[in-house]
């Protein structure tokens, strides 16, 4: 696409369909308007053609009336031309009778004007009657229509509110007509089957979980005393330590998953007043060596300036979901990096942000996807990394658990934001 091009396509309003109100309210109209207009013109082509057979009918009769009455009128009648001259009628004072011709134009005359009036009066009154015709016709339409796009409109309000995660609500409408109480059943019948699916689901990673975390634990205790003991030849123990690691990392992730399973299923609805700014500090305090390791800036300036009010809300949970954010910072940095805390508050929210420096990600449009389960946006499982791609969808489950928000975006290319939005009480 040229630079034209693209200028002439973003010149471009895009929008969205007409609604189904509008176009029918609108079709109705215009097809009312259409057949008031053929009548209009069915009325006047009669009316014309009506007074037109009169008018041809009078002077029809006109003329085989003025051929009927020619032989009388050389009868030497008196008062006729044959028994008088001109001089002799004029000096009587007798008037002469009008001819059949001008008898015939006269009555022509009063019958078009006739005609004239008539259609006048029947176009203005044609008029009037399509212009009130036409706005009944559409409020009716508006009205009836308006039941049927408020019902819609319901389902859309209250679809668009439900979480996929946790569709625990239905769609609900108050006398709903038979097409819309249809869609409202078989969108809750589909709700029904998403959440015994989620169900199914976590319930498979809850058992799964608890039957793996056994014998994880027995191959991690027995390979460790037999390394303790120094039962292995030097050569094997690389391997030893590298398959003990292996087995560390798959007992965080079932506990991980553990985790995740439990909020999601039975969250803990307990509150209590906490500090914001404290839960954030124990979270860097408790990964002080990772990030000196990584030769970390930790930059706190945002929170020695908060002094707002207490949160009420869990503190498991919120300890929890700060956790994993200052842990995703630490892991998903760079060295050298910087990792910066602020808390705001604007009377309605307390936001907890966290941003840290990162590499420049090749796909900015996976975002969102990083909340996903173990989802590690550039990073595949086969690098060298800690973390399992857990952490992001337990804080996201925490939140959601307390009835707060988590944002995560690209300020910079080069920078990753994590906000935990929290009503303010």
């Amino acid at each position: 696409m040229n630079a034209a091009e693209r200028s002439t396509h973003a010149g471009r309003r895009p929008h969205g369909p007409f609604s189904f109100r509008v176009r029918l309210a609108v079709g109705v109209g215009l097809l009312l308007l259409g057949v008031l207009l053929a009548v209009i013109l069915v009325q006047n082509i009669s009316l014309d053609w009506a007074f037109q057979h009169q008018v041809d009918t009078i002077a029809t009769g006109s003329g085989q009336s003025v051929s009927g009455d020619a032989p009388s009128s050389s009868s030497g009648i008196a008062g006729t031309a044959d028994s008088c001259d001109a001089t002799s009628c004029d000096a009587a004072g007798t008037v002469p009778a009008p001819s059949s011709g001008q008898q015939t134009a006269a009555a022509e005359g009063v019958v078009l004007t006739i005609r004239d009036g008539v259609v006048q009066w029947m176009r203005y009154g044609s008029l009037a009657v399509f212009a009130v015709s036409a706005l009944l016709a559409v409020l009716i339409v508006w009205n009836l229509s308006g039941k049927l796009t408020a019902h819609l409109d319901s389902i859309s309000h209250q679809a668009g509110r439900l979480d996929p995660d946790h569709p625990t609500g239905r769609i609900s409408l108050d006398h709903p007509d038979a097409e819309t109480a249809s869609l409202a059943t078989a969108l809750n019948t589909m709700l029904d089957r998403i959440e015994q699916s989620n169900e199914l689901q976590r319930s498979f990673i809850r058992n799964a979980s608890h039957e793996l975390k056994t014998p994880i634990t027995t191959i991690g205790t027995s390979l460790e005393a037999l390394m303790a003991q120094d039962r292995f030849p030097d050569d094997v123990k690389p391997i030893i330590r590298h398959a003990i690691e292996a087995n560390r990392k798959s007992g965080e992730l079932i506990t991980s998953l553990l985790e995740l399973s439990r909020i999601q299923t039975a969250p803990d609805t307990s509150t209590e007043a906490v500090d914001p700014a404290r839960i954030v500090r124990d979270a860097l305090e408790t990964h002080a060596p990772q990030a000196r390791s990584r030769h970390l800036n930790i930059n706190v300036d945002g929170l020695a300036t908060y002094h707002g009010p207490a949160v009420e809300t869990n503190p498991r949970y919120l300890s929890l979901a700060v956790d994993n954010l200052v842990r995703n910072a630490i892991i998903h940095n760079t060295d050298h990096g910087t990792i910066t805390c602020a808390i705001r508050d604007d009377g309605q929210h307390i936001t907890i942000t966290i941003d840290n420096t990162t590499k420049p990600s090749t796909r900015l449009d996976d975002t969102a996807d990083l909340i996903q389960p173990f989802h590690r946006g550039d990073a595949t499982r086969m690098a060298n990394q800690p973390g399992h791609g857990l952490g992001l969808s337990i804080t996201k489950a925490c939140t959601d658990a307390i009835g707060a928000t988590l944002n995560i975006s690209r300020p910079k290319p080069d920078v990753f934001r994590a906000a935990i939005i929290i009503d303010a009480a």
